[in-house]
């Protein structure tokens, strides 16, 4: 199977990326989230877009400015106040983002033949903890990180394949603390490790009972981390691809940016590539 991993596109789309895609041969498309942008970009539309396609929410789709400065500056105030409108935001946003699914804590079958499902793990997150803390309590029911392992523990009990993809919008902990690591806090003097760790626990639960997890696909911590240094785009570990498809901005000098990849049954190929 061929799959397209579309890292966060903040206003960086158009009917180019749509008609690519289209005639392109990926069986299915991932969206990492985080579609705001600069408004003079235009407004987003992905009508007539024809492949199966998955997006997970991230912090900046249907939050509000308040909550995320909240979260940034860790106000309590400002995250509780920003929650209020988050239902009606998110029904507009799965409204726009159609024919895309939007989905969060859910689980899907992507191939009976090949024995694969897809997990979609914790919408809105962005390192450092649970985010946005009083909507997930809302909404999913998840008021800390144990919660939300329990819940991903959950899904991985309730699927029958075999095989299990993630979909995250941040990436899980683990892969490194340096500034240039896949999931590393560039913004930190002495950077550190920006990973999710309720994320990193689910790959862990799945793989101890018997599922195998070929790729984990995030995005949130963008390539670019200095005019001249880029971090790592992916890394294969224990078994598994860890996919961070985050190029910011995607769309450069006419070429559009996403990361191909294909998957077998058992090897994988993982290309970051512009076209």
């Amino acid at each position: 199977m061929k799959f397209a991993l579309i890292g966060d596109i903040h206003g960086y789309w158009n009917h180019l990326d749509i008609e690519y895609f289209n005639a392109s041969d990926y069986d299915c498309l991932f969206f990492t989230g985080d579609l705001r942008g600069n408004p003079k970009l235009g407004k987003l539309s992905f009508q007539g877009l024809t492949k199966r396609a998955y997006m997970i929410p991230g912090n900046w789709d249907g939050t509000s400015l308040s909550s995320i400065i909240g979260e940034v500056i860790q106000s309590k105030i400002l995250i509780h106040s920003g929650q209020f409108g988050q239902n009606r935001r998110m029904r507009k946003l799965s409204e726009l983002v159609k024919p895309i699914s939007l989905l969060g804590y859910s689980s899907l079958v992507l191939s009976s033949e090949l024995d694969l499902s897809l997990i979609v793990g914790r919408p809105h997150a962005m390192g450092g903890g649970l985010s946005f803390a009083p909507n997930m309590a809302k909404a999913y029911l998840v008021s800390n990180m144990e919660a939300s392992i329990e819940k991903y523990k959950r899904l991985i009990d309730g699927t029958k394949e075999k095989n299990i993809f993630f979909l995250s919008h941040n990436g899980p902990f683990g892969l490194g603390a340096a500034k240039n690591s896949l999931f590393g806090a560039e913004f930190k003097k002495d950077g550190g490790d920006w990973g999710d760790i309720d994320l990193t626990e689910a790959i862990q639960y799945a793989k101890s009972i018997g599922k195998k997890v070929p790729l984990v696909l995030s995005g949130h911590m963008h390539h670019s981390i200095s005019k001249k240094k880029e971090r790592e785009t992916h890394e294969y570990k224990g078994g598994t691809f860890y996919v961070n498809g985050a190029k910011v901005p995607r769309i450069q000098e006419g070429k559009h940016f996403h990361t191909k990849i294909e998957w077998d049954g058992g090897s994988a190929t993982v290309i970051p590539i512009w076209v």
